[in-house]
């Protein structure tokens, strides 16, 4: 693909970007098999990262100064808008010009966001063969997976205020079920969970509930 220009309209701040790039289309894996975050152990090392084992049947470029459904992030700083297009990751100065790329190949990445110092991101990705929360450098080398999920989905993921962990919404099973709270240190481990959907075993499914989007205060 080679989008030229993107252009994001907010409350407050209309950016135009414009940008070029080539990629092949993205895809996702067609099932998430395995064990669930809860077995992982806390003291489990991080998987060596491997790329998603899917190749391109072909290969398509086209032109175009929109985009839908897409989620973005400003830096700390104010300079930078990073936003995900296509399944992959890209940063423009916030007054407009170049757009650079982060991330490419046939992983589906998206849902970006700052660390409070600007030095990280995170985001969510299938870039190790299932989707779960990853961070990486701002500029988006050094990729680190924080979950250890084979059957979920991830959303939403966000900083705490020092930094040392990353809140996303994690659902219950996959392709359906309801999204509950999970807490991931940057150093790893197997996760914390902080909201439950439902506390009753023999709760009705459309009793669950869907916790989504979380923002945590400063202290």
């Amino acid at each position: 693909m080679k989008p030229r220009s993107a252009v994001f309209f907010l409350p407050v701040l209309i950016c135009v970007l414009s940008f070029t790039t080539s990629a092949a289309p993205p895809a996702r894996p067609g099932s998430h098999q395995g064990n669930s975050a809860e077995s992982q152990s806390p003291d489990k090392k991080d998987k060596k990262e491997e790329p998603l084992p899917l190749k391109p049947a072909r290969k398509i470029d086209f032109t175009t100064d929109q985009g839908t459904w897409l989620s973005l992030d400003v830096s700390p700083d104010g300079q930078t808008i990073i936003f995900d297009l296509v399944g992959d990751l890209y940063t423009v100065p916030i007054a407009g010009g170049e757009a650079k790329k982060l991330t490419s190949g046939m992983a589906f990445s998206g849902q970006p966001h700052y660390s409070p110092d600007g030095k990280k991101i995170a985001f969510i990705s299938d870039r190790g063969g299932a989707e779960n929360v990853w961070i990486a450098d701002a500029d988006g080398t050094n990729p680190k997976q924080l979950s250890q999920d084979e059957q979920s989905e991830f959303a939403s993921p966000t900083w705490t205020s020092d930094g040392n962990y990353v809140i996303a919404a994690r659902s219950t099973q996959f392709p359906f079920g309801s999204f509950e709270l999970w807490m991931y240190h940057i150093r790893g481990g197997g996760g914390v969970q902080i909201t439950k959907s439902h506390t009753k075993p023999d709760a009705r499914p459309r009793d669950w509930k869907d916790t989504l989007g979380a923002s945590a205060s400063k202290d």
